[in-house]
């Protein structure tokens, strides 16, 4: 009996287990296996348990050729990524949109396709497609101008991106100002402006510098404290108030909030907000890992019909303490929960320098139900050191899939204006193994430079804003060309 003579349910079971270079290699062995490779459903199990970076997914909306296209690039980017010093794949794109109403670095880098511009005191948001080079207006005010934008960007729930944006416009006419919060779903056929909605003044205040975006749920926040906190459920649009502050653990948080300034973080996850703060009359007091305690509270939306308040209010459910340097916190791997025990891990990745090294941390944060005669549950952190580079490492950028697969780039910058990266990968997928990561070896941009010919220098200072998508390994920052031209580079690694 011949492989091709066995029916075609036990066939598929066979390629189940076939990774995504041997599936493609079976399309060489003959055409009966070549057209079996074809079929969705070899790719629907293939997307379901690649260890890579990829997408939301597999979804039925999802096409064989989406799931195999993205499987694929992942593969061929993730195969030498940290197995040998990253290389220049293709030579560095120059993409030059229109700066002239740019300040500062309000823009965006979405899924390494699409680059974001607000015209600052101007009435537009452009969206430039890198792949194909088309200008979109996503977004423009009637009679007013752009102050100021914050956005973020996370996966949608049928697998595509979409990017959230707090928007501060002026009146052209009057001294008013108003908030808009903006969701722009992108996909191939370029983005889409889904709903723009009006924020109260009285919830948003005049000032927004956080913002963070989950499957679920979208926070805003002012860096230190005070009032100016708010949530939105992005499936219902409804807005939500934090609650005021307090603490179970801690009963001088309350009022400790009213006369001190606190250092605050807030994390959106799928199913909790999470927020975390450090007095600063503490944050010099460090441990021999860099951080400094701080007081970490989960907070979810309220039960239905449980507040009749406009807009309700979000309900404090866990509360603990954590050594975490919250400035650097990012989220490494969204709310995983456990059916049996009730527990709920959400995972972060943290950096801390230290005797020229910079060393890489995962954190696991497990929320833990109530005991009886408890009120809220409780929060506990455990810490695994993943990998080091040496030197110090001003920037670090990684894309991370809903399960907990990592890849990423750190960046070096040396004395002599040299830029180095380091590609690494993070397996945080498991709720009871620990988390691991592997770093290859760096690849100075000097010696690229040295070897290939690219329209200008592709070095970078060291306060320079990145943008970074781990499925295709493309790293895009803005620059100052050849004569004096403002570009953005595109670079592809692997």
């Amino acid at each position: 009996m011949t492989l091709t003579s066995l029916p075609h349910d036990a066939l598929y079971r066979v390629l189940c287990f076939l990774s995504v270079r041997e599936i493609i290699c079976l399309r060489l062995v003959c055409k009966d296996l070549r057209d079996l490779t074809f079929h969705t459903a070899i790719w629907h199990d293939a997307y379901k348990h690649a260890k890579l970076p990829r997408p939301l997914g597999p979804l039925d909306s999802q096409s064989r050729e989406f799931l195999e296209t993205t499987l694929v690039k992942s593969t061929q980017v993730g195969v030498k990524w940290n197995k040998q010093a990253l290389t220049i794949t293709s030579k560095a794109t120059w993409f030059e949109p229109e700066w002239s109403a740019l300040q500062g670095d309000h823009w965006e880098v979405v899924a390494g396709l699409w680059l974001v511009i607000p015209h600052i005191s101007g009435p537009d948001i452009l969206c430039y497609d890198l792949e194909r080079g088309l200008r979109h207006v996503v977004y423009h005010t009637d009679g007013a101008q752009i102050l100021s934008f914050k956005s973020a960007t996370c996966e949608a729930a049928d697998g595509g991106c979409i990017m959230y944006a707090i928007v501060m416009e002026s009146a052209r006419s009057s001294a008013t100002f108003s908030h808009k919060l903006l969701s722009v779903r992108f996909s191939s056929d370029g983005p889409l402006l889904e709903f723009c909605m009006v924020i109260p003044g009285d919830v948003v205040g005049m000032g927004m510098s956080q913002l963070s975006a989950g499957k679920g749920l979208l926070c805003m926040s002012d860096h230190l404290t005070g009032t100016l906190n708010l949530a939105v459920d992005t499936h219902t649009r409804v807005l939500y108030r934090f609650p005021p502050p307090s603490s179970v653990i801690d009963p001088t948080f309350a009022t400790s909030c009213t006369q001190e300034t606190y250092l605050k973080r807030l994390i959106a996850t799928e199913t909790h907000i999470l927020a975390m703060f450090t007095p600063l009359t503490i944050v010099s007091q460090l441990d021999e890992g860099g951080n400094c305690r701080a007081i970490i509270q989960a907070l979810a939306l309220p039960s239905a019909g449980t507040d009749s308040t406009s807009p309700p209010t979000l309900q404090l459910t866990h509360e603990g303490h954590c050594y975490l340097d919250i400035e650097r916190v990012l989220l490494l791997c969204d709310s995983m929960t456990n059916t049996g025990t009730g527990q709920t891990q959400i995972k972060f990745l943290t950096h801390c320098m230290r005797l020229n090294l910079t060393k890489y941390f995962a954190h696991r944060v497990t929320l833990s139900p109530p005991l009886p005669g408890q009120k809220l549950g409780n929060i506990s952190l455990s810490t695994e050191h993943l990998f080091s580079v040496p030197g110090y490492a001003n920037t670090m950028k990684f894309t991370t899939s809903f399960d907990g697969h990592a890849r990423g780039i750190c960046v070096l910058h040396n004395e002599r204006d040299g830029t180095e990266f380091y590609g690494f990968t993070i397996d945080a997928s498991s709720m009871d193994k620990p988390c691991s990561g592997i770093v290859g070896p760096g690849v100075d941009i000097k010696e690229v430079e040295a070897t290939e010919s690219f329209p200008s220098s592709l070095r970078m200072t060291w306060n320079v804003k990145l943008a970074f998508d781990g499925n295709l390994g493309r790293i895009c920052y803005r620059k100052r060309a050849q004569e004096g031209r403002n570009v953005l580079a595109i670079v592809d690694l692997a």
